[in-house]
């Protein structure tokens, strides 16, 4: 029942959208060019990836995405409508745009992969730079250190040897020390 249903309006649906007179969009006056056009699809791909990651930040700062990438570019939003609208009614040349930007994002993609595994290498490098120097400056300190306890090592054994001298100097009886001597 419930699929017959759904058929049915599909099908109406369909039949409405066939029945329609769909009228050739004309050439704009002004035509952004197809490489143009892949910039600025890409660029408005790139930067509503970025809204959907940082929305807070746009937001907070009113920052338009689409409207800075037609600045950027140098086009009016009404001529990248008209464009735009133009090109879908190309649909093969809106196909073959389109693949050409999801390209150019891929290479993008490819090229920020590779340049956050260098950054993340350099960090690694650096942070070994970091702990050998903290090590050597402990090593050197250390060896500082060493130097100053076999000092102090050697001033407590000449004490402790002193010290045994005077006990066993104590312990011998007066008259058999001068026999000695």
């Amino acid at each position: 029942m419930k699929k017959s249903v759904i058929y049915s309006v599909l099908l109406l649906v369909l039949l409405s959208f066939s029945c329609q007179n769909l009228d050739k969009v004309d050439k704009p006056k002004n035509l952004i060019e197809e490489d143009k056009m892949i910039e600025i699809l890409a660029d408005i791909a790139f930067v509503k990836a970025a809204k959907g990651s940082y929305k807070k930040v746009f937001d907070i700062e009113k920052i338009n995405p689409e409207s800075y990438i037609l600045e950027k570019h140098g086009i009016d939003s009404i001529v990248f409508a008209e464009n735009n609208r133009w090109y879908v009614s190309e649909l093969d040349r809106y196909e073959e745009i389109f693949g050409k930007v999801k390209k150019k994002i891929e290479i993008s993609k490819i090229k920020f992969e590779k340049l956050k595994k260098e950054e993340d290498s350099i960090k690694r490098i650096n942070d070994s730079i970091k702990r050998a120097k903290k090590d050597s400056i402990y090593a050197k300190e250390g060896k500082k250190n060493s130097g100053e306890l076999d000092d102090i090592k050697e001033e407590l054994m000449n004490l402790e040897m002193e010290n045994a001298v005077k006990k066993r100097s104590k312990s011998i009886p007066a008259a058999s020390r001068k026999k000695k001597q």
